[in-house]
């Protein structure tokens, strides 16, 4: 029996919300990441361990797998960095190890819009195990920024993965806002070219 299940890690999504074609390049050209890279995956990953050093009481790195009741053949799969229950509440914590942006995001939120779909993500697997109200905190190397997971950012979430799925149903090229953060991608050359082809 064919599967025609969408399984979709926030981490995907993170990447998806910070550019989609990032997540095109590696999901269908496998585009194998450069060093520079894999350097700071490995660096992030250092100082997650240390951040779960002070988390005593948290339950970290669960694997957490939920299928989205809202959009059909999709299921969220992965591990949140730490939550905890309190009572009827869940406190979940997404470890950053870059700066809190200088302005809010479209949410009006002071995180990365990526950081955020991510800890949404996460969010919504929680309460749908859980069945409890969840409040996230994303704490960065100089700051911490939290908010509750409510109606209004599940609607945004939801709209993510809408984009994520159709990307993946259809194959579709997807657009991308170009600006400064452009500078830095590793796929910048491979971009550039595909848009040179573009009339």
């Amino acid at each position: 029996m064919k599967n025609d299940k969408i399984y979709i890690t926030p981490s995907r999504l993170h990447q998806f919300a910070f550019c989609p074609r990032q997540v095109f390049f590696d999901h269908y050209l496998k585009v194998k990441k450069p060093l520079r890279q894999r350097i700071r995956m490995w660096i992030g990953k250092l100082l997650h361990l240390i951040h779960h050093l002070f988390r005593v009481g948290y339950i970290k790195e669960e694997l957490l797998k939920v299928e989205v009741d809202e959009i059909d053949g999709v299921v969220l799969v992965g591990k949140p960095d730490s939550y905890r229950i309190d009572g009827d509440t869940i406190i979940l914590e997404e470890f950053k190890s870059t700066r809190l942006p200088r302005k809010p995001n479209r949410w009006y939120l002071m995180a990365w819009e990526s950081d955020v779909v991510q800890a949404l993500a996460y969010a919504y697997m929680l309460q749908k195990i859980h069945g409890k109200k969840v409040f996230v905190v994303i704490r960065y190397i100089d700051e911490a920024t939290t908010f509750e997971f409510n109606e209004l950012l599940k609607q945004g979430l939801l709209c993510v993965i809408e984009e994520y799925k159709k990307m993946v149903d259809y194959k579709l090229f997807p657009d991308a806002v170009r600006n400064r953060r452009c500078n830095k991608c590793p796929y910048r050359e491979l971009c550039d070219t595909i848009d040179s082809y573009k009339v």
